[in-house]
């Protein structure tokens, strides 16, 4: 199933999501989990983009400071890397003991809509990224799937919600995968419970530097959904 060159980068990704959730359950102040944090305040949640030197300022900070990175000489550190604008992002995640606390209070905002230190997309990415797997980091790239495809339409309260607004597209994932897929597992994770990690494929199927088929102007042609896809079916000639 995950064989071709795009297939196996999201094997790799569900490989690393696995490993982070370990990481962090057995390392509250993971240094992984740092940088990724760093990564989403220093590009507000685009982690495509970060500056060239970045690389060489985070070695830096890990060789300085390795597994004691809560002092307030690292988090000056930490805040000359994100920079001074972004200075409270790193004094809110400093005001928790752990990382791992951090998360666990993170997760709990998420549900209630809210964030901290990272936003919105930022929040799931992380989230998903280190074991929350019902968190859906939702984007354009997600946004167009689930309403081309007719997700939406067949899990979500059409009377109730609005498709303009990604809450309700995070439950409309939320709801399909815990109805359709239910059972269904890819490298041992259950997809019905994880909309987090059926977002991964639909990201990837959608990107431009993936498989580059649901994109701004979709490639049904190219594509292996177009029999149940309602976008398809209704715009076929």
């Amino acid at each position: 199933m995950l064989s071709d060159s795009h297939a196996r980068k999201v094997k790799s990704d569900l490989g690393d999501f696995k490993d982070n959730k370990n990481i962090l359950q057995n390392d509250p102040n993971s240094l992984k989990a740092l940088r990724t944090i760093i990564e989403l305040i220093k590009t507000n949640g685009r982690r495509l983009r970060l500056p060239r030197d970045f690389e060489s300022k985070w070695d830096s900070f890990e060789k300085k400071h390795g597994t004691n990175s809560r002092t307030e000489e690292a988090k000056g550190e930490l805040i000359k890397i994100v920079g001074e604008r972004r200075k409270k992002g790193i004094e809110q995640l400093f005001a928790y003991l752990t990382l791992k606390q951090f998360t666990c209070t993170l997760y709990d905002l998420a549900k209630e809509g809210k964030t901290e230190v990272v936003g919105e997309k930022g929040r799931d990415n992380y989230l998903r990224d280190f074991g929350y797997w019902d968190r859906i980091p939702m984007d354009r790239h997600e946004m167009r799937f689930i309403i081309r495809s007719g997700i939406y339409h067949a899990s979500s309260s059409i009377d109730k919600s609005d498709h303009l607004e990604k809450r309700d597209l995070h439950d409309a994932l939320n709801n399909f995968c815990a109805k359709y897929l239910s059972g269904h597992r890819v490298e041992g994770i259950d997809l019905g419970n994880a909309p987090g990690i059926v977002d991964t494929f639909v990201w990837s199927f959608s990107a431009e530097d993936r498989y580059n088929i649901c994109v701004a102007r979709p490639k049904c042609e190219k594509c292996g959904l177009k029999g149940v896809c309602l976008y398809a079916l209704t715009n076929s000639p």
